[in-house]
């Protein structure tokens, strides 16, 4: 059994060989050069040409909560300006009518305004 499994991979090798003659490998001094770096300047590009495998998932779910904060702190702070421009602003009654009291102070001006011209 061992020697039929031997047989058949001598067969498979000698097979391969003969196929792969006419094949020449021409850059062996440039894949040894990129992948055995001597100079400081090889180690350097052998450092940038890493490839770098980011898995997508953990990547988006932390883009999505950086997103989701950004844009709650920018509505909680619109939200907290609103607020703070509504409770300067005062409701008035004038003439059985409620106006903003800087809306009516600004209208009576100009009507004072007009009647002084």
């Amino acid at each position: 059994m061992e020697m039929k499994r031997d047989m058949e991979r001598e067969f498979i090798k000698n097979r391969l060989d003969e196929e792969l003659s006419a094949l020449h490998f021409t850059k062996e001094n440039e894949v040894l050069r990129r992948t055995h770096p001597r100079s400081w300047k090889e180690r350097l590009t052998a450092l940038w040409n890493k490839e770098i495998e980011v898995p997508l998932f953990p990547l988006g779910a932390s883009m999505a909560v950086i997103l989701t904060v950004i844009t709650l702190t920018q509505l909680q702070s619109f939200m907290d300006a609103d607020g703070s421009l509504e409770e300067q602003r005062q409701l008035i009654e004038a003439g059985g009518n409620t106006y903003w009291k800087d809306d009516y102070e600004k209208a009576v001006a100009s009507v004072e305004s007009d009647l002084q011209s």
